[in-house]
């Protein structure tokens, strides 16, 4: 059986004399403003600097691509990194950086 967790507050606190003051809760802190100890790992990492990109696929071309991705032994993400990375060697681009996964290999 899990242990049961120690109450917050005293077990002799009387209810009825306590008042809920509005704004008095303290908000957590907002990711870009965490102590610098905190996001040091982060800090030399690509992903901390990538900007997220949305792409909507109609339902059949999705299942394709992530058919394609699952035959190739490879994650979506980087079946489109591919992608734009022909795209933009065809241009005369250099290719789309990448950084380390934290996945896993996929198993066939």
């Amino acid at each position: 059986m899990a242990q049961r967790r120690s109450a917050l507050f005293p077990a002799d606190l009387d209810l009825e004399t306590v008042q809920a003051a509005p704004g008095a809760g303290r908000p957590q802190r907002a990711f870009h403003e965490l102590a610098q100890r905190e996001t040091s790992i982060l800090e030399g990492c690509l992903k901390a600097r990538a900007v997220a990109t949305t792409l909507y696929l109609l339902p059949d071309d999705h299942r394709r691509l992530r058919r394609m991705a699952i035959d190739r032994n490879i994650s979506f993400q980087t079946l489109m990194l591919n992608a734009i990375d022909l795209l933009l060697t065809h241009g005369g681009e250099d290719p789309v950086e990448r950084w380390e996964t934290r996945r896993r290999a996929r198993w066939r």
